[in-house]
């Protein structure tokens, strides 16, 4: 086993492995879940503790990166499946040891497993180093990376939703790059959307007149520097109806927000939050309509 150090540019053993932006993700995120645990046993809120936990063993450990690691050892080179490995056995070692004065007996029996995979060595997790948060471990442009993995991802699955579309069902996804960086970075970020947005292929284009010939009449949604459509036959008729009908829907949920936040006495009455609330739907509700009304335009 060599540090990360080691093996990355300029290290003895740079070549191995390679490790991904999410691998340098994960261990970021690692890094800063350390330390908001050591501020929650400093603080008496072990409430604090085992949410900060629990969000990174599920929504991103769980959730994001087995999902993005399955890929990248189906898919990856050598030096990148070592990499991967490596980092997901180290990575949840950790999370034993970080887990254990929450949920002592099960990080006890899997550490036992664990921690020989990992090559670290004693009798019991119970007198394992506690993790401690190492700030210079913590790369900002790998978790800026996948921020944007994550938004498209999101952006997929929205549409998917708008279009009443099957989760099942393997949809080609047409994206319009605005910037060499945007096309780089979807092109690369292709085996992991397609597996996670369940797509049957991703296609940049840099020429909006190609792009929009072959979108079609789909529905669009804008993603940081790109534009992005799934790519579906529709019924354009039946489409337009259920468009219209959402149009009418939205609109009637702004005219009540708007006629409360108009009526002098509620205002006077309500407390800041709730008129922030209500401030907040129309503005909500605002930019879901002008999505609504663009998606008409574009189906004539």
């Amino acid at each position: 086993e060599h540090t990360k150090a080691e093996c990355e540019p300029g290290g003895a053993f740079h070549g191995y492995m390679h490790f991904s932006q999410a691998d340098r993700w994960i261990a970021s995120r690692l890094q800063r879940v350390e330390a908001e645990v050591a501020q929650g046993f400093a603080d008496y809120r072990l409430d604090n503790v085992a949410n900060a936990i629990y969000q990174f063993a599920w929504d991103e450990f769980c959730d994001w990166y087995l999902e993005i690691a399955k890929v990248q050892i189906q898919q990856g080179g050598e030096a990148e499946q070592r990499a991967t490995r490596r980092t997901l056995i180290r990575t949840l070692e950790a999370l034993l040891r970080l887990a254990h004065p929450v949920i002592p007996f099960i990080t006890e029996a899997l550490w036992q497993q664990v921690a020989p995979v990992a090559g670290r060595a004693g009798d019991s997790v119970m007198v394992a180093p506690y993790p401690v948060a190492q700030p210079g471990k913590i790369d900002e442009a790998a978790e800026a990376h996948v921020a944007r993995l994550k938004s498209l991802v999101a952006a997929c699955r929205q549409l998917r939703g708008e279009m009443n579309v099957s989760p099942a069902q393997r949809l080609p996804l047409y994206a319009l790059a605005e910037s060499a960086d945007e096309a780089a970075f979807l092109r690369g970020a292709a085996p992991v959307l397609q597996t996670l947005a369940r797509l049957s292929e991703v296609k940049v284009f840099d020429d909006e007149a190609a792009w929009t010939a072959a979108a079609q009449a789909a529905p669009v949604a804008v993603v940081g520097a790109a534009r992005v459509a799934l790519h579906v036959e529709i019924d354009v008729a039946a489409e337009r109806a259920r468009l219209g009908k959402e149009v009418a829907r939205i609109e009637g949920e702004i005219a009540k927000a708007q006629g409360k936040l108009a009526n002098e006495s509620f205002v006077a009455r309500a407390p800041a939050a709730v008129i922030a609330q209500e401030k907040q739907r129309v503005a909500d509700f605002g930019a879901t309509l002008a999505r609504l009304q663009s998606q008409l335009q574009r189906l004539g």
